[in-house]
Protein backbone atom coordinates (compact mmCIF):
# COMPACT_ATOMS: atom_id res chain seq x y z
CA UNK A 1 0.00 0.00 0.00
CA UNK A 2 1.41 3.20 -1.43
CA UNK A 3 0.90 6.38 1.45
CA UNK A 4 0.69 9.96 0.21
CA UNK A 5 1.45 13.08 2.12
CA UNK A 6 0.33 16.90 0.46
CA UNK A 7 0.86 19.98 2.74
CA UNK A 8 0.10 23.68 1.74
CA UNK A 9 1.45 26.58 3.47
CA UNK A 10 0.03 29.59 1.76
CA UNK A 11 -3.18 29.82 0.39
CA UNK A 12 -1.76 30.28 -3.30
CA UNK A 13 -0.79 26.53 -3.13
CA UNK A 14 -3.13 24.31 -4.34
CA UNK A 15 -3.11 20.71 -2.51
CA UNK A 16 -6.01 19.46 -4.76
CA UNK A 17 -3.28 19.49 -7.50
CA UNK A 18 -0.90 17.50 -5.18
CA UNK A 19 -3.39 14.81 -4.30
CA UNK A 20 -4.26 13.78 -7.79
CA UNK A 21 -0.84 13.91 -8.73
CA UNK A 22 -0.17 11.29 -5.46
CA UNK A 23 -3.74 9.08 -6.36
CA UNK A 24 -2.60 8.71 -10.03
CA UNK A 25 0.98 7.29 -8.50
CA UNK A 26 -1.25 4.85 -7.22
CA UNK A 27 -1.24 6.21 -3.45
CA UNK A 28 -4.00 4.04 -1.80
CA UNK A 29 -4.15 6.63 1.44
CA UNK A 30 -3.59 10.39 1.75
CA UNK A 31 -2.91 12.61 4.28
CA UNK A 32 -3.67 16.58 3.65
CA UNK A 33 -2.49 19.54 5.71
CA UNK A 34 -3.00 22.78 5.33
CA UNK A 35 -1.07 25.56 7.27
CA UNK A 36 -0.02 29.52 7.62
CA UNK A 37 3.61 30.20 7.04
CA UNK A 38 2.81 32.40 10.45
CA UNK A 39 4.33 31.87 13.44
Amino acid sequence: MKIGYARVSTTGQDYETQVAKLQAEGCEKLFTEKQSGKS
